[in-house]
């Protein structure tokens, strides 16, 4: 790796303003264990980094009513998977964790690094996406808060401006009789990164789906909503023919490439199948709310 500034602001403020200083050739630091690799392999060299673990602000998981639960953007995914209180009043999250990378990794990844790199090959992302959490960000110029959605572009690119940093993940109530699933599925081992994963969350009226969120992972550049299979279901009692129904549109609503996890046409069927596994326990989850 080539030389670089190495600084530790203590404050959020201090941060984002270094980042403005050094126009855009300065680097988030939070858990490195995504800059840090693609500095070893050359991929991205940045003249400095700055170090954001010194920030109190940015830790800690707290739920508050009326707004949910709020997660600092430096909790780290270990930290995510053991919580008692994330595991009442979002155990998907946790059940989720136990399945990202290896220890190691969830010990030093941080909640917010995670989603600010803009990994396409990820868990977290579809999850907080079916569950409509917003981000807080801070930059030079302010506060503002996005939905989760709204954040990732492309590969590894996000609207984070480069002098903003992701404070907070805050989280909504479920509303009652509600249930979310998310399944995903690795080609290789439980510690690889997921060929699919699919976060299916949905609120009932009496036994008709009143409100639904279908979300794709890995299967694209981003994140994507099943917006149509999304629809299908809508308004509907869940059978097997809707459910086939709903995983054949998601399975075209996404766009997979061939790569060493698998071909596009194979992609597209771990979609369809998980899609139906989701879907299937998220509305038993939900009947039993």
């Amino acid at each position: 790796m080539k030389n670089f500034d190495y600084l530790e602001p203590t404050s959020i403020s201090e941060a984002c303003a270094l980042l403005k200083q050094r126009h855009g050739e300065a680097k988030i630091f939070a858990g490195g264990s995504h800059v840090t690799i693609l500095m070893k392999q050359g991929l991205y060299q940045p003249k400095t980094l700055v170090n954001i673990k010194k920030i109190p602000e940015l830790k800690g998981i707290q739920f508050k009513t009326g707004e949910g639960l709020i997660i600092g953007a430096l909790v780290t995914h270990r930290e995510l998977e053991t919580s008692t209180l994330v595991r009442e009043k979002f155990p998907v999250l946790c059940e989720a964790e136990r399945e990202v990378a290896n220890i190691r990794v969830r010990n030093m990844g941080t909640v917010g690094g995670n989603l600010a790199s803009g990994e396409p090959l990820t868990d977290l992302s579809q999850i907080l996406i079916a569950l409509d959490a917003r981000l807080k960000i801070i930059g030079a110029a302010g506060e503002r808060a996005i939905l989760v959605e709204d954040l990732f572009l492309d590969f590894y690119t996000t609207s984070l401006a480069e002098d903003e940093i992701i404070t907070q993940v805050m989280l909504p109530p479920l509303p009652a009789k509600s249930g979310i699933e998310y399944i995903r599925f690795s080609s290789s081992s439980v510690v690889d990164k997921p060929c699919a994963g699919v976060a299916a969350r949905l609120s009932l009226d009496g036994e008709s789906i009143q409100f639904a969120r279908i979300v794709l992972g890995c299967v694209g550049p981003t994140p994507v909503r099943a917006r149509k299979a999304e629809a299908l279901v809508t308004g509907k009692k869940l059978t097997a023919e809707l459910i086939a129904q709903a995983a054949g549109s998601a399975s075209q609503e996404c766009s997979p490439t061939s790569d060493l996890r698998g071909s596009e046409r194979y992609k597209r069927a771990i979609i369809g199948t998980l899609v139906k596994r989701a879907l299937g326990a998220a509305y038993e989850k939900a009947l039993l709310a």
